[in-house]
């Protein structure tokens, strides 16, 4: 068995996903994933970094890999594959594989996924996929994504509603976000993307790090997050190697930069933590977790904010760039109706009393304390419930680990610890939650590895395209976008998206504020 040591991660992500009762460890261990390069390979740095990014992606969940092509090109990804899963089982050579993943080049089944960047456009199961095309290295890192989740449609398929049958040919213009093969200008050399501040080093962010490091950029990078890497993050940290477990996120980023043209400014702080930080901010790229902290953002009045996020039914992005006149970031969040409180969602995923979760938090008492029974609450609006005494007997963790179906001594780690930690790392962080959806707020939804990379790669490309004079004519309308990398190619990706009532992008306030800020031209 050579799962990885962050598996449980990987049943987070996969298990609600699956539509009928299977041993996921052992479906996984019989799966062998086969990546199949060209022999040219090597002659095309652009392709080559789609092709290594595609290996790194399918280490963070498949346990089996096959490499195939030019022998540095395989020792690079077998060496790559082992940094993130150290037990990973890994050939060089032809074998028998479930799952092909070929590039631009002609696989060696018909049921392969065959993924070329030509240009602006990812082309997938299409003939001329099977030679290496003029690209940029955008499109190839997003190929490389679209690639890795078209092989997970095809290893899942009996799972998936959606499941991949091969060949499904689509196109996806990276540029115009549309079908179109037209001649569009290249990428830029040259982009200056200015004073920029990236709010998250997480999943999305670091892939949003990876795509930056890679393009011939300048400008000034501020990264703000105060985390550290833990064992679970490698399961979508496309930055972290197994070795970098404990370090912080912050020092990721700055080794990916290192060699970059961008300076690079790290502080591991959360946004928000200092004025100094965030005041007079000019550009910011969001890919934070929480949409209380989008709105937030927001309401710091930065001159501009391109955001990236994931959720249980897709991957999105957007732009925003005229406060006031369109849509601005927290018209995405702004609440429409009544939200729970924070320990009415803890009560909900914990499936105990309100006025039991309320007291924890007001007396901030450790989780293997019983309460006493002064400092249950009385309120007018909740009475106290008849089984109440049964608080004062025994601690919530207890009652945690029954309603939970959980073995009360693998919760141990959670003694001393307050009922907020146990809330967002236990459940929202997957410490404690393995593969259960029911009753665990949708933001808990754990992403696949080529879900988060593809959404932190998009919100770099709408950074560069907008930094750039000759690109961002050719930007869609439509300030936001979405993909469902579980459905195929054959998608409209923007959407439309309107201004939300009552939203500060109304407020004469904010308003007033923003233009003091940032004069019109």
């Amino acid at each position: 068995m050579s799962l990885a040591r962050f598996y449980s991660r990987i049943n987070d992500a996969i298990g609600p996903l699956l539509r009928s009762p299977t041993d996921l460890a052992e479906y996984l261990s019989q799966k062998v994933v086969s990546l199949e390069a060209p022999d040219d390979l090597e002659n095309y740095p652009l392709h080559l970094s789609g092709f290594v990014l595609a290996a790194n992606l399918c280490a963070r969940l498949y346990p089996r890999l096959q490499i195939l092509g030019p022998k540095r090109v395989t020792d690079e990804c077998a060496s790559l594959a082992l940094q993130i899963n150290p037990s990973c089982e890994i050939e060089t050579k032809p074998g028998t594989s479930n799952a092909i993943l070929a590039w631009c080049t002609r696989p060696s089944s018909n049921s392969a996924v065959f993924v070329s960047p030509a240009n602006w456009n990812i082309l997938i199961d299409f003939p001329d996929a099977e030679r290496i095309q003029s690209t940029n290295i955008l499109t190839s890192l997003a190929a490389a994504a679209f690639g890795v989740g078209e092989v997970f449609r095809a290893v899942f398929a009996e799972f998936l509603p959606s499941g991949g049958v091969r060949p499904l040919p689509g196109n996806l213009n990276l540029l115009t976000l549309n079908d179109s093969r037209v001649h569009l200008p290249d990428l830029p050399s040259d982009i200056d993307i200015g004073h920029v501040h990236l709010a998250g080093a997480g999943a999305v962010g670091q892939a949003f790090v990876y795509a930056l490091a890679r393009v011939s950029a300048t400008g000034r990078l501020v990264v703000l997050d105060p985390e550290r890497i833990s064992l679970s993050n490698l399961q979508r940290y496309i930055l972290a190697l197994d070795s970098d477990v404990e370090d912080s996120k912050c020092s990721l980023v700055s080794r990916a930069l290192k060699d970059s043209r961008i300076e690079t400014i790290c502080q591991e702080v959360a946004w928000g933590y200092d004025l100094e930080t965030t005041e007079n901010v000019e550009t910011v790229c969001t890919a934070v977790d929480t949409e209380s902290v989008r709105i937030a953002i927001q309401a710091g009045l930065p001159r501009r904010i391109y955001n990236a996020w994931t959720q249980p039914a897709d991957i999105g992005w957007s732009r925003h760039e005229y406060f006031s006149k369109e849509p601005c970031l927290a018209c995405l969040y702004w609440p429409t109706r009544g939200r729970p409180n924070q320990h009415e969602l803890i009560a909900q995923s914990v499936r105990q009393h309100e006025l039991r979760v309320l007291a924890y938090l007001t007396h901030s008492l450790p989780v293997d304390v019983p309460l006493r029974p002064e400092q249950i609450p009385r309120l007018v609006h909740l009475p106290v419930p008849a089984d109440s005494s049964s608080w004062v007997d025994c601690s919530i963790l207890e009652d945690i680990a029954r309603s939970l179906d959980l073995d009360l001594d693998g919760l141990s780690a959670w003694k001393g610890k307050q009922l907020s930690d146990l809330y967002r790392e236990g459940i929202c962080g997957g410490a404690i939650i393995r593969g259960r959806v029911d009753g665990i707020p949708q933001d808990v939804a754990v992403p696949l590895a080529h879900q988060s990379a593809l959404a932190g790669i998009m919100l770099a490309a709408q950074l560069l395209i907008s930094s750039s004079p000759q690109l961002i004519a050719f930007r869609p309308a439509s300030i936001e976008a979405r993909i469902d990398l579980l459905t195929g190619l054959h998608q409209v990706a923007p959407r439309p998206r309107q201004k939300t009532p009552n939203c500060i992008c109304s407020d004469s306030d904010f308003v007033t504020r923003y233009f003091e800020k940032w004069p019109r031209k």
